[in-house]
């Protein structure tokens, strides 16, 4: 067998992808540890992890929270949509395993925010967008790139595929953040794996497509508040757990 000179064992060290292997692995051995504290962001009983507006969001008979925009008139006579927005945990994460599931009305566009500014969500954190891909784009005024659709990490890669069940069935996802390194699952397919510090520049992709943010992505905070966006339809979440690492 021929050794290996330390030159060699060095320039295998610094290689990116044998870093982004290592560090994989290890987020899979926390994760897989007994060592992290798995903790109940909602239950389905109440929801006293979170910040959301009066009368927004709401817990269903079957322990699922909603947000149902239902319509209703200002002091002015006006009709809006009462509830549209975001509800926030408390609590700010930096490294972790949340698992939760989701479910899609027709049309439907939502996301979960992760490491998030809850008072700058468009430009201080990160979404992982969650679409009715066939419904929504059918009333869009033209076809959305792949990044913006479901399962992507939003506005900055597509998703391997579109892993999502039918409208109106649950979905399970799973969504990792270990340092720079992000993880999506949906129903036990990966949908992406990145790694951050890969964005450089601000509105750039690595690929050279444009994004929406203004600073480069591997620059933004890795510690934030967790949300879910209701954007103009119903969507459901249920059984939200998040587990440190």
């Amino acid at each position: 067998m021929i050794g290996q000179t330390p030159a060699s064992t060095n320039s295998q060290a610094n290689n990116p992808a044998v870093k982004t292997l290592f560090f994989f692995l290890s987020t899979c051995l926390i994760v897989h540890s007994g060592f992290a504290n798995k903790q109940l962001l909602f239950s389905g009983k109440d929801l006293h992890a979170f910040e959301l507006s009066p009368g927004s969001w709401e817990i269903e008979p079957d322990g699922s929270m909603v947000c149902r925009m239902e319509k209703s008139k200002d002091k002015n006579g006006k009709e809006r949509i009462r509830g549209m927005g975001y509800i926030w945990s408390k609590e700010e994460f930096s490294d972790f395993e949340l698992t939760l599931e989701y479910k899609l009305s027709a049309g439907a566009n939502s996301g979960i925010f992760y490491r998030t500014d809850k008072n700058d969500p468009v430009q201080g954190g990160f979404e992982i967008q969650l679409m009715d891909n066939e419904g929504f784009q059918k009333k869009a005024k033209k076809a959305l790139p792949p990044r913006k659709l479901n399962g992507s990490f939003y506005d900055g890669l597509a998703p391997k595929a579109d892993y999502s069940k039918p409208v109106g069935k649950w979905n399970r996802a799973k969504l990792v953040c270990n340092g720079a390194f992000v993880s999506f699952d949906l129903n036990g397919k990966n949908s992406f794996r990145i790694n951050l510090n890969d964005w450089k520049e601000a509105g750039k992709n690595p690929d050279g497509s444009t994004n929406k943010f203004k600073t480069a992505l591997r620059d933004l905070p890795r510690s934030g508040s967790i949300g879910f966006q209701n954007h103009g339809q119903v969507v459901w979440f249920r059984n939200i757990k998040i587990r440190e690492l």
